[in-house]
């Protein structure tokens, strides 16, 4: 029989899945608490949180939220991050982190309702940030007007040269 406090954690935790961007999955056996808590330190800025759970209750949470296929992931001692923010920008803290904690494993991620394994996203954190890409995606679509704003300029500039000359020029011829 659950207890209430049980069926409380499900509904938050549920409410958390739904309303969140994307979740990860990951492994932490051996991450001690100060690590957990410089881990979260990070996570806050990125609109994510990092939470140790109970993984018997998660999967009931994630069949609430239509997620069942992450509750795959959830071996050994588990804790999930909730997305808010920007996705990328999350997934690429949790691998730097891993990077120099090797006590937390990226076990499978549920992002724009598909599972994603961990190579998929070890793929995904590679990628530049949302920002670098938009500003990427402007500064092509902004090359070809530049090329034409300065082919149209060319000859003004050209003429302005020439008349440049010629006024240094007839100063000279008079004297």
């Amino acid at each position: 029989m659950p207890t209430e406090q049980k069926k409380k954690t499900v509904d938050t935790l549920t409410k958390e899945a739904k309303d969140s961007n994307g979740l990860l999955v990951t492994a932490f056996k051996g991450l001690k608490t100060t690590e957990i808590n410089e881990f979260r330190l990070k996570l806050r800025p990125l609109k994510g949180t990092y939470k140790i759970v109970k993984n018997s209750l998660t999967r009931i949470a994630l069949k609430n939220a239509g997620m069942e296929t992450l509750a795959e992931a959830l071996k050994g001692p588990s804790a999930i991050v909730i997305e808010r923010g920007d996705p990328v920008a999350t997934i690429k803290a949790v691998f730097d982190f891993a990077k120099t904690h090797e006590n937390i494993k990226v076990n499978a991620g549920f992002l724009d309702g598909k599972v994603l394994t961990d190579k998929e996203l070890k793929a995904i954190s590679i990628l530049p940030t949302r920002d670098v890409l938009i500003a990427q995606l402007l500064g092509t679509l902004q090359a070809p007007m530049v090329n034409l704003v300065s082919v149209l300029q060319a000859p003004m500039r050209e003429l302005v040269g020439v008349l440049d000359q010629i006024a240094k020029k007839a100063p000279a011829a008079q004297q």
